[in-house]
């Protein structure tokens, strides 16, 4: 198979990584540059067709996470994130607010299972609209449409393919797709675009067509990672070389059983904190788990398995509770 290398050139955009040339793709598709597994129909009908030791679990204890509930975003003061399911966030931070991963109900084929922390049309003055890539729970037209009409100013940064799509829904939107490690700088806030072990696909035959990653977040003295989806892989002991203070490490810990499944495009609790370890990161905070049932473990499971992890390991991490105001500060 011949491999070509894509990178785009974009005046507004630079590289954080100098030896980086572009994206790695194939037959014009985006592939992870260490492990290329997606999973296919027959892996598929193979993990629903094995018994799950945590069935009986999953019937009799019951996921219910206590929800504080915002009203307004005058409620939230400075620079601040509050967690409102999944991997979806609010961030105020130096100024910006900015959403990433907006779902705010349900998605095709999955209920919701824990309540959005505030209503949607509370939303506004949003500068930057942040999506990881192209899966349902994670890019939610219905979310992502009415978010652009209460903020018709709001840009949306997001990876190569992914703003197309969404110019498609809406045509005005002003979009920032960006290749692995580049940075868009917009004043005093950075928002960079990394690699993750994962992969795209939203339609019956568009798979890899959508570039896929994480995001650091800069401003204001403070930086954040957002993981989005990934498994663990070297792309995150590589961030301190760019990264060399990285405050708040948001990383996703749920869906991820069984591994043998799992683990190429969705991290474990073990692995989050090992993946935190590797990147130096002061504080931890756990993601995706919680809201959409995808996988074998209880949705209960995965913040207890990371909480006593972290307790293990003796690492500092924050567990937000639904529409629970984090204040954000430079770890020292």
């Amino acid at each position: 198979m011949t491999t070509k290398i894509v990178f785009r050139k974009n005046n507004s955009l630079h590289s954080v990584n100098p030896r980086w040339r572009g994206n790695p793709t194939a037959n014009g598709k985006f592939f992870n540059r260490q492990h290329r597994w997606k999973p296919g129909v027959g892996s598929v009908l193979k993990w629903r067709f094995s018994p799950n030791p945590q069935r009986k679990e999953k019937k009799a204890i019951k996921w219910n996470p206590h929800v504080h509930f915002i009203h307004s975003l005058d409620e939230v003061v400075g620079n601040s994130l509050i967690w409102l399911g999944h991997n979806s966030f609010f961030i105020q931070l130096g100024g910006k607010r900015i959403m990433v991963d907006p779902v705010f109900g349900s998605i095709p084929f999955v209920k919701r299972r824990s309540s959005l922390p505030m209503l949607p049309t509370i939303f506004r003055h949003i500068d930057y609209l942040l999506i990881s890539h192209d899966h349902f729970d994670h890019l939610d037209k219905p979310s992502v449409l009415q978010l652009y009409a209460q903020n018709p100013a709001m840009k949306l940064f997001c990876g190569i393919g992914t703003g197309e799509l969404i110019k498609n829904w809406l045509p005005q939107i002003t979009v920032v797709e960006a290749a692995w490690y580049e940075q868009w700088c917009d004043g005093d806030i950075h928002l960079t675009f990394l690699p993750a072990q994962h992969w795209s696909k939203r339609g019956v035959s568009d798979g890899g067509e959508r570039l896929w990653g994480a995001f650091m977040i800069q401003a204001d003295g403070i930086t954040i990672y957002n993981s989005g989806d990934t498994g663990y892989a070297p792309h995150f002991s590589e961030l301190p070389e760019m990264f060399p203070h990285i405050d708040y490490c948001m990383v996703g810990i749920g869906a991820y059983k069984p591994r043998w499944f799992m683990k190429p495009n969705h991290i474990s609790p073990y692995d989050a904190l090992t993946a935190s370890t590797d990147m130096n990161a002061k504080v931890t905070i756990p993601m995706h788990y919680g809201t959409f049932d995808l996988s074998d473990e209880p949705l209960f499971d995965p913040p207890h398995v990371f909480r006593t992890e972290a307790e293990k390991r003796n690492l500092p991490v924050i567990i937000p509770e639904l529409g629970e105001v984090v204040k954000l500060k430079h770890q020292r």
